[in-house]
């Protein structure tokens, strides 16, 4: 049985999400870079204090829209994705990812796809976990070629995907990005 929340535990994830939504429309307006935790703070209407209660720096802002993507996909897409082959899955994976940005909205994407944001190489995401296990089953069912390991498909998948959302957002949005994403990964999947 889990324990009732104190009224002030239920206070401070109150004033945790009020941070947190505050920094994302200030990223998505700003750009990460260009916001400062006075800012924020100022902002939300809460201390300084308040801010680091509930987060370590600025940072952990971005560790935390990453890690709710994250969470996305292990418990909604890695359930989800279950008919087809392999290639079928892997083209519903990256409709799923394409539909994902689409709906965190182009300003907010823009601001993310930047090379001062390294969390995108981070290493063990669910993200690319739910991925992996996808090519791991069509490898060893013969469905996918084994000439390279699954961790080198992921990233050979991803680096073309997240260019085309990269191009996505220098066009400011302008074609539909899922149906692109399903092209490209239709014509990518045949090199494996």
């Amino acid at each position: 049985m889990k324990e009732k929340l104190t009224k002030r535990q239920i206070q401070a994830l109150n004033t945790q999400e009020k941070i947190y939504k505050v920094a994302v429309e200030l990223i998505e307006k700003k750009g990460f870079q260009n916001i400062t935790v006075e800012e924020i703070c100022s902002t939300a209407g809460v201390s300084i204090g308040s801010f680091y209660n509930s987060f370590k720096s600025k940072h952990e802002i971005l560790d935390k829209i990453f890690k709710l993507a994250d969470e996305y996909f292990l418990k909604v897409v890695a359930v989800n994705i279950k008919e087809g082959n392999t290639q079928d899955k892997i083209i519903e994976f990256f409709r799923y990812y394409a539909d994902y940005n689409v709906e965190r909205g182009i300003d907010f994407v823009k601001q993310l796809y930047t090379v001062k944001n390294n969390l995108f190489a981070t290493k063990g995401r669910h993200m690319q976990g739910v991925l992996q296990a996808i090519i791991e089953e069509g490898q060893k069912n013969g469905e996918i070629s084994s000439d390279m390991t699954s961790e080198e498909t992921v990233n050979f998948l991803f680096i073309a995907v997240r260019g085309l959302v990269y191009d996505w957002c220098l066009h400011e949005g302008q074609y539909d990005l899922p149906e692109a994403t399903l092209g490209y990964v239709k014509r990518l999947i045949k090199a494996l």
